[in-house]
């Protein structure tokens, strides 16, 4: 009985891990430990030291996006290239706190003009919320997500739901990020 017990408590343990680590993972650099988590809808949290910390204040947090390759910023993407946007996100006030960086917290925008080309709040894919301990002045990249270079719509945001192409051949576009309310700059890129 208390092998079943103890296998029962190791696996809840190594399933709990599992998930912090991949949700970790989507922001690069090393995962954090389970205890840089708070539950989405706490204004503060506990750390595995005995610390409290609270919720980071808009205002103090500044949110750059970038459009890459997915290990620098480019500006300009070949016709056979498909661009990947990601974001920087730093806490420029004086104390750690926690701010949420999760899926359902993002909004990527592509724009042309004033017309909204492709977001990735009508991607069908499941999102999750994940606040994470941020300290200061220490910026934070999250993992790339691919633009397939089509429109999206209320069916989906990539080719496989059949959305239609973007423009190319020289057509000017601008990526901005919203995270958890904070917005980032704009950024200007061009498909050939």
């Amino acid at each position: 009985m208390l092998a079943i017990l103890v296998g029962i408590i190791w696996g809840l343990v190594a399933l709990v891990s599992g998930v912090v680590n991949t949700v970790g993972g989507w922001f690069g650099g090393s995962k954090p430990a389970a205890t840089a988590s708070a539950p989405a809808g706490a204004k503060s949290a506990t750390d595995a030291s005995g610390k409290t910390y609270t919720t980071c204040m808009p205002v103090g947090i500044s949110v750059s996006a970038v459009v890459g390759d997915g290990s620098k910023p480019l500006s300009i993407f070949p016709a056979a290239s498909n661009p990947r946007f990601w974001f920087t996100v730093t806490n420029t006030s004086q104390k750690p706190c926690y701010f949420n960086v999760g899926t359902a917290a993002q909004n990527f925008q592509v724009t042309s003009g004033s017309e909204v080309i492709w977001t990735n709040t009508q991607c069908t894919a499941a999102t999750s919320n994940y606040r994470m301990l941020l300290q200061p002045g220490v910026a934070t990249n999250a993992n790339p997500i691919v633009w397939e270079r089509v429109r999206s719509s209320a069916s989906g945001c990539d080719a496989a739901s059949g959305q239609t192409k973007a423009t190319g051949a020289g057509a000017s576009y601008h990526l901005q990020v919203t995270l958890n309310g904070v917005k980032s700059q704009d950024v200007q890129f061009i498909l050939n």
